[in-house]
């Protein structure tokens, strides 16, 4: 059944502007998946083994995430401190003790030694002390000054390398309670994306009669014709993990916090992700949000794939970035994007995750235009092989999204 395209819109550029601030941290696609599990950023890796290994893995998680929190605590009171040394330099400032104002400056650097406001009003009291004081005791207060801003830069380096040396702990623990990922051969995948709420499988090499069948079964049941938009021939396995049939509840309560977390929403959240876990895949279809599904299904290490091809995705610059990224490291041959004229949702994704971010390029060209869309995605992503195709529906219409036209634009260029 065709949904209201406008409620869609509408949920995807303005639903989730109220969200919890904690999914708008910012998590960096280069970050191992240990330290986004340390920084809160991704779920963290699974290990196998007894249950005194499971209890010592845990305790470690525990260990560097309190030392994570105590590191921000006292971050947080550095920057405290600084603040109010200055305001204490800049009062003195006022009453022209510029003596009394310096003593404050030098103070409020040794908390926040790389703040140009604070260097900036530290500058000022040189200047109106060197009309006013001898060459000896300026010469003493920028030896204090050097002196102070090197001893909290060496413990800003401390800092960083204990971060360091515990990712490292961390890691080196992983590596003795995890054994190598075993993946089993499961041919050609799809990822079905949102609204998309089945799965189906057949070995590779068997009749794809039966597959067909239960997908049409599945179909019937959420009254949606995804059915349409899978070859049983070419796919082996099929899945969709929507939270809901109905795509605008989907949409609000999933697809939206994926495309802040680059995937990592569904695949802690949605159970059925776990029937991905260990899979090898030739190809790799992802659909809409299986777009999101299938990067961090990769990412975690959960599943491997030769090829990976993506069909009117929900991207961001970020996970373009990601995407690009896995080609560049090996870990995939190839990525193509295959984007339908006319299909909005590519662009309303990049749309609203640059909202979320302030990036810079908000609102920067049309992205629903699609010589637009092609170029943002070849210059974010150069490794990513992009291809469109013509789509005569009237603009803002889910038609030219629905895999099944993909399916059929697809076969029509082979």
């Amino acid at each position: 059944m065709r949904r209201n395209i406008y409620r869609v819109v509408l949920a995807f550029c303005s639903a989730l502007f109220p969200v919890s601030q904690g999914l708008a941290q910012h998590c960096s696609a280069n970050w191992t998946p240990e330290y986004k599990c340390l920084e809160g950023c991704g779920p963290c890796p699974r290990i196998t083994g007894n249950e005194y290994r499971q209890q010592q893995y845990q305790l470690e998680i525990q260990r560097q995430q309190d030392l994570r929190r105590q590191q921000e605590a006292a971050e947080a009171e550095r920057r405290a401190k600084a603040d109010k040394a200055d305001e204490r330099g800049l009062d003195a400032a006022n009453r022209g003790n510029w003596q009394l104002a310096a003593k404050w400056f030098v103070e409020a650097l040794e908390f926040a030694p790389d703040s140009p406001e604070i260097r900036a009003h530290l500058d000022r009291a040189n200047a109106e002390l060197a009309d006013m004081e001898s060459a000896a005791e300026i010469l003493a207060l920028r030896e204090r000054i050097e002196d102070s801003v090197a001893a909290a830069r060496i413990e800003a380096l401390r800092l960083r390398l204990e971060n360091e040396r515990a990712v490292q702990r961390f890691t080196a623990m992983l590596a003795q309670f995890r054994p190598p990922r075993q993946y089993k051969f499961a041919g050609n995948g799809l990822i079905g994306g949102t609204g998309w709420r089945l799965i189906a499988s057949r070995k590779p090499g068997e009749p794809a009669k039966r597959m067909c069948e239960v997908i049409k079964q599945q179909s019937k049941l959420a009254n949606s014709p995804f059915d349409a938009g899978v070859d049983c021939e070419h796919y082996q396995f099929v899945l969709g993990i929507a939270d809901s049939f109905d795509v605008f509840t989907d949409l609000r309560d999933r697809v939206v916090f994926d495309d802040l977390t680059n995937g990592q929403f569904s695949a802690h959240e949605q159970r059925f992700y776990d029937v991905l876990r260990g899979k090898q895949f030739g190809e790799l279809g992802c659909h809409s949000n299986g777009a999101m599904l299938c990067l961090a299904a990769l990412e975690n290490e959960d599943v491997k794939a030769d090829h990976v091809v993506l069909y009117g995705p929900q991207v961001t610059r970020e996970t373009l970035t990601m995407w690009d990224q896995l080609v560049r490291d090996g870990r995939v041959k190839s990525v193509k994007v295959y984007i339908n004229e006319n299909d909005m949702i590519p662009a309303l994704a990049i749309c609203y995750a640059d909202h979320k971010n302030n990036d810079e390029n908000l609102g920067k060209g049309s992205l629903l235009d699609i010589d637009s869309m092609k170029r943002t995605i070849n210059e974010t992503s150069p490794k990513l092989l992009v291809q469109t195709f013509p789509c005569s529906r009237s603009k803002l219409s889910f038609d030219c999204h629905e895999m099944a036209r993909y399916k059929a634009n697809v076969k029509l260029r082979q």
